[in-house]
Formats: structure tokens, C-alpha cells, sequence
């Protein structure tokens, strides 16, 4: 906020937009002077030398100053009105640190000799968390009514200022003397408050059975049901709420939520049985499964015209609809320890990871247009990663886009003494 805001009038960091366009046609490698353009500006610098400057002179904190902008017409100013198209950032009155409530209740009870199983509950509730909330955007903004291909009907704030957009084309609700209905400031491109206002529930439950070391042989399995709510995935604003006006329609399932996860691992240890050709031996086995995490559906665009593209989610779309990919692999580590005299032994290791080389997508695509509803077979927002093969682009939009390690395996030894 100290280098991006306007504290107490001044401004650490002077914004200045230049458009990209020229004003009229401009030869290659020519640039008539005093033309407020990007491009004529950046041939200046470039030829003078300026650009490819890593060493700024004395006096000067950078390479192009603020004199060098003056035959632009740019005179760079700290204080004043706020230039148009600036982004600023400020924090909300009475800002609150985050806190948590947490709750744990457990049972644990021997069925057996060396057999225990434990049932507990978690709940954990996180009020106060950091999140980017845009000011300029008003509550007074029009609604436009959308009704999707399935028939369902949405009502969406509507900003844009534009005929040509993915809500209502052919109108612009907040055009012309209207816009001071949608912004506080039309001037300004965004102006991003942190605010203290998000949240974030987790609420499970842990089933485990153990086996304590006897006999060489250890196990656990535990199984863990939980579910994960919040209303923002981090503080910055690049994952601004959609509707920065209504924060709560933001209250979705977590990006970290985890609905079962399932781990069993165990110890087996030959000792002194098996001859000398298999005394020794430790087999420590382990598998695990975890079903998918949500992901966030994006326009890819800025659908409702709120000056902010990276967080417009498909017309009519939820937060954190997509369901991504399940995780399943089984590892296993073999060692053997050998004596080397009174003092010192040998250990052999040897260790495999994703032993049945199962592909685990990692990641997935998920900028899918701004009307996925109108896509072929659309009856839902509740979606899938899909399997693409060798010609399928990884931006078709739902593609897995990477996948974690397949089969690996290493193998080591160790003295010690």
C-alpha cells in the first residue's frame, strides 16, 4: 500500500500510461519528435541508449529520469490528481489481523493386543483473512439478466461501458453519464482495498488404526473425510472476488479441499528369519490415494466489465466448480543391513516410487471462454479435467496440462560407524 497507494497525497510510485497506438502512420525507425506514443518513446530511448543502460549516473536512482519524459509532454509528479487508468491500492479502515477457532475432539481405544483404532473430529474456523476488494466498482452498477443454454437464469452486475461484451451485446449499462452509477472513480482503472473480510472453514474427520512394533511387523491406515469452504483463494488481487461489490457469492469450496484421503503404510522386518539370505531385510510399503482438488473455471476475459480480467469466471458460473484429478501411488522402500565387524555396518537401499507408474495429471486448463454454457453437451458447471492424446492442443480448454513424475526409482548405500 506504502508504494502502490496515495499516502497522505503522495504517491511512492508515479503512474503514467502511454497509449500504443500512433496518431497517424510512422515510417520504420523514424520517430517525429514529441509524439506521445509508446513506440516512438521506446525508439528514443533505445537510440540514445537509454534501454540497454544498466548503470544510471550520478545523482540518479535509474537510467531514464524524469527529464528525459519531458519532450513527451510527461512531467512525472508524486503528488496531485491521480493520473488517468491508474491501479492504487489502499487498506481498509480498522483493518483486523486474521484469527482462527479451533476445535479438536479425539477417541482411542486397544481391540486388541498391540491393535488401537482412534476416531476425531477437526473444525476450524478463520475469520478475517486478506483480500484484494476493488472500491471503484459500485453496488449501484445495473444488473443484466442472462439466461443460460440450459435454461437456468442468472442475474450478473454489469460494468461494461462497451456495446461489444459477453453479457448483453449491443448495450452498454454503464456507457456515457451512466458510469458514474458503476464507478466511484471512472478514471481510475482499479483501486484494490485489503481488506480484512475473508473467511474460510474446515471441518473433518480422522479414522486411524494402528499397529504398534511387534513381532517385525508395524502398519497404519488412517482415512481422512473433510471439507474445505473460504470466500477468497489469496490476497492478491489478481484473485479478486468476481463481483467486488459482493463478496459472500464468493463462498465456494476451498482450492485446497480434499474430500478423502486414504494412506496405509507399514514396516515389516525380517530380523534374524529367513536364513542368511533373507534375514535382515526391511520392507516398508506405503500407499496413498487422495481425491481431487476444485479449480476455478475462468473467462479468460473481462466478462462483466469491472476493469479486472483475471478473475471473471463463465457467465452464471460458481467458484471452484471443476473438479480436479485424483492422486493414487504406492511406494516402497527395501533395505538391508549388513554387519561389518563389531563397530561398523552396511546398508542397502533401495527405493521406488510410483511402483505401478500411474499417470497423476497435476494440472489442468481451465480458461474456458466466457459462455461455457454455450459449449456442445453444456448441461452443468460441475466439470472435469479431460485426457488429451499427442494431437490434442494443451489449450483446449479442460486439457490436462501436466503430470506428476511416473516411476521412479533410486537406490543408495550407507556406513555407518
Amino acid at each position: 500500500m506504502q508504494t502502490l497507494g496515495v499516502v497522505n497525497g503522495n504517491r511512492q510510485i508515479a503512474q503514467t500510461f502511454v497509449s500504443i497506438n500512433p496518431s497517424g502512420v510512422t515510417p520504420p525507425g523514424v520517430c517525429p519528435g514529441n509524439v506521445l506514443n509508446s513506440a516512438c518513446m521506446f525508439q528514443t530511448f533505445f537510440a540514445t541508449g537509454k534501454i540497454q543502460c544498466t548503470t544510471a549516473a550520478a545523482g540518479n536512482a535509474a537510467c531514464i529520469t524524469p527529464a528525459d519524459l519531458v519532450p513527451f509532454g510527461i512531467n512525472v509528479t508524486h503528488t496531485g490528481p491521480v493520473p488517468p487508468l491508474s491501479v492504487v491500492f489502499s487498506g481498509q479502515p480498522n483493518y483486523q489481523n486474521p484469527y482462527s477457532q479451533q476445535a479438536e475432539f479425539g477417541i482411542e481405544r486397544e481391540i486388541a493386543k498391540g491393535w488401537a483404532v482412534s476416531l476425531s473430529g477437526i473444525y476450524v474456523h478463520t475469520i478475517g483473512l486478506p483480500v484484494a476488494i476493488d472500491i471503484n466498482a459500485l453496488p449501484s452498477a445495473p444488473f443484466s439478466n442472462i439466461t443460460l443454454s440450459n435454461g437456468a437464469a442468472v442475474k450478473v452486475h454489469n460494468f461494461n461501458s462497451s456495446p461489444v461484451n459477453p453479457l448483453t451485446p449491443g448495450i452498454a449499462p454503464c456507457g456515457g453519464p451512466a458510469i458514474v452509477t458503476c464507478f466511484g472513480q471512472p478514471l481510475l482503472l482499479q483501486s484494490d482495498q485489503y481488506s480484512s473480510k475473508g473467511a474460510a472453514l474446515y471441518e473433518g474427520a480422522i479414522l486411524e488404526v494402528k499397529k504398534a512394533f511387534s513381532n517385525h511387523f508395524s502398519l497404519l491406515a488412517n482415512y481422512t473425510l473433510s471439507k474445505a469452504f473460504d470466500t477468497t483463494t489469496d490476497f492478491n488481487s489478481d484473485f479478486g472476488p468476481q463481483d467486488n461489490t459482493n463478496l459472500s457469492a464468493e463462498r465456494a469450496l476451498s482450492n485446497f479441499d480434499q474430500r478423502h484421503k486414504v494412506v496405509i503404510a507399514s514396516v515389516i522386518d525380517t530380523g534374524k528369519f529367513g536364513g542368511r539370505v533373507l534375514s535382515g531385510f526391511q520392507f516398508s510399503p506405503i500407499v496413498r490415494f487422495n481425491s481431487g482438488h476444485p479449480f476455478n473455471l475462468l473467462a479468460g476475459a473481462d466478462v462483466n466489465g469491472d476493469r479486472h480480467s483475471t478473475n471473471d469466471r463463465p457467465v452464471g458460473a460458481a467458484r471452484n466448480t471443476g473438479q480436479g484429478p485424483d492422486f493414487t501411488s504406492f511406494d516402497m522402500r527395501i533395505s538391508r543391513r549388513i554387519k561389518l565387524g563389531e563397530r561398523a555396518d552396511l546398508q542397502l537401499l533401495a527405493e521406488g516410487f510410483n511402483l505401478l507408474n500411474r499417470t497423476n495429471y497435476a494440472s489442468v486448463n481451465n480458461i474456458v471462454g466466457p459462455r461455457f454454457d454455450l459449449a456442445p453437451g453444456f448441461s452443468t458447471f460441475n466439470v472435469q479435467g479431460v485426457k488429451v492424446d499427442p494431437t490434442t492442443s494443451l489449450a483446449t480448454p479442460l486439457a490436462f496440462t501436466s503430470a506428476f513424475p511416473m516411476r521412479q526409482l533410486q537406490f543408495g548405500v550407507r556406513i555407518g560407524f
